[in-house]
C-alpha cells in the first residue's frame, strides 16, 4: 500500500500541511474505536469481512462529509455507497472517508490494517516510521504483548512522537487495575512511547460524546484529541487571527466567565448567518436554524397576549438553552451545562451580551 495523500479541506484555513497521525496495532485491538472516539462519532465500522478491510484515511471536509472514496492500486477511484461492516471494498487498498470534525481540521488519521499472518511488511513500517504521530493501540487487559513489541522494535527511535493507547478500558474491573496496567506499560513500553492513554469507547458512548463534552471526556477521546491538536500546532502554527471586532470581543469576554458554556450566538430572526462564540461554535449554526423556526411559531402567542415573548429558556438533557432578543428582529442565545453554570449568572451574562451587541454590533 502506497502512502495516502489527502487534499486540504475546503473553506477553512489549516496548516501548510496536514499532521499525519497513523493508528496501528494488532488485529481486533480497537483501532477503529480509538478513531471514532477522536471523531466523536461512530464513523468506522468496528468489524469487516475477513481479509476485506483496507487502510482508512479520514479528514475533515464539512462540505463533503459522508463521502467514501475507494482508491485502488491501479489508480482508479470509486465512491462507496455506505460504510459499515457489510461494505464491499472491492479489493481497494485505501478507503478515504470525509467527515465533519472541525476540532481535527489540519489533521489526517490513517488506520493501518494488521495482516492476518502477523507479518508487517516494509510499506506499513515505513508509514508508521514516517508519521508525525504514531498511535499504537493495545487491548488494556493484555497490553503490550511480545508480538507487539517485536513490530514496534523494528521502527527507528520515535519515542517523542509515539503514544500507546490502551483500548477497552471499560472492561477493567477497578481503578486499581487501571493503575497496575498503566504502571507496567510505562515500565515496559516506556522506551518506545512518550505517553500512555486509555480509551473506553463502546459505540453508545461514542454516540453520546457527539453531544456531550463530559461523555467525550469519559471515552478518553477528548484528551487524545487535545494531544493531536497540540502536536498540530507545533507542526505548523496557524497564522495570527485578526483582532475581532469590539462586539465579538465583548461577547467572548463576557462568556469566558461561564464555566459550563457550550456555545452562544447572535443572529437575525430570519435568514443570514450566525455570529457564534464559545468553546464549540460549530453547534451554534444548527441551533440558530431551530430557534428561528421556534420563534416564528410564537408569533400567534404574542398576538394573543398583545406583547412579545422577550426571554425563553429550555432544559435539554444536561443543558439549558437561554434565548433573548437584543432587538425585535434579532435573537441571542447561550447553551450551557446546567450542572456547571449558575442560572442567574448565565441570565445576567446573556443580557449583557445582548446589550453589548445592541450597542456595538
Amino acid at each position: 500500500m502506497a502512502p495516502p495523500h489527502a487534499a486540504q479541506a475546503r473553506g477553512r484555513p489549516i496548516p501548510a500541511r496536514r499532521l499525519r497521525v497513523v493508528v496501528a496495532g494488532e488485529g481486533r485491538a480497537g483501532k477503529s474505536s480509538v478513531i471514532n472516539a477522536l471523531l466523536r462519532q461512530p464513523v468506522l465500522p468496528m468489524l469487516s469481512r475477513p481479509g476485506a478491510r483496507p487502510a482508512f484515511l479520514l479528514r475533515h471536509a464539512p462540505d463533503e462529509a459522508g463521502t467514501v472514496l475507494l482508491h485502488h492500486g491501479t489508480g482508479a477511484t470509486e465512491r462507496a455507497p455506505a460504510l459499515d461492516a457489510a461494505t464491499d471494498f472491492g479489493g481497494a487498498g485505501l478507503c478515504e472517508v470525509l467527515v465533519d470534525a472541525p476540532h481535527l481540521a489540519g489533521i489526517e488519521l490513517v488506520e493501518l490494517p494488521f495482516p492476518s499472518d502477523g507479518e508487517v511488511g516494509p510499506e506499513a513500517l515505513a508509514l508508521m516510521a514516517g508519521a508525525d504521530l504514531l498511535i499504537w493501540v493495545s487491548i488494556a487487559s493484555q497490553a503490550w504483548r511480545l508480538s507487539e513489541r517485536s513490530v514496534v522494535a523494528r521502527l527507528p527511535p520515535m519515542r517523542e512522537r509515539s503514544v500507546i493507547v490502551l483500548s477497552r478500558g471499560d472492561k477493567l474491573r477497578s481503578a486499581a487495575d487501571w493503575d497496575r496496567i498503566e504502571d507496567r506499560v510505562q515500565r515496559e513500553a516506556g522506551p518506545f512511547f512518550g505517553a500512555v492513554a486509555f480509551v473506553q469507547a463502546a459505540r453508545d458512548a461514542i454516540r453520546a460524546s457527539g453531544e456531550d463534552l463530559q461523555a467525550w471526556e469519559t471515552t478518553g477521546g477528548h484528551s487524545l484529541a487535545h494531544l493531536l491538536i497540540e502536536r498540530r500546532g507545533r507542526l505548523a502554527p496557524a497564522p495570527a487571527r485578526p483582532e475581532p471586532p469590539p462586539a465579538r470581543r465583548g461577547m467572548e469576554e463576557l462568556s469566558a466567565a461561564l464555566a459550563g458554556l457550550v456555545c452562544g450566538g447572535i443572529a437575525a430572526r430570519r435568514g443570514g448567518s450566525c455570529l457564534a462564540f464559545g468553546p464549540e461554535p460549530g453547534r451554534a449554526g444548527p441551533l440558530t436554524a431551530a430557534l428561528r423556526t421556534l420563534l416564528d411559531g410564537q408569533e400567534a402567542v404574542e398576538a394573543a397576549a398583545g406583547a412579545p415573548v422577550d426571554d425563553l429558556s429550555m432544559r435539554l438533557g444536561p443543558h439549558l438553552l437561554l434565548v433573548t432578543r437584543p432587538a425585535p428582529s434579532e435573537l441571542a442565545f447561550l447553551l450551557i451545562r446546567e450542572d456547571r453554570t449558575p442560572l442567574p449568572l448565565a441570565r445576567a451574562a446573556l443580557q449583557r451580551i445582548a446589550a453589548t451587541w445592541a450597542r456595538e454590533g
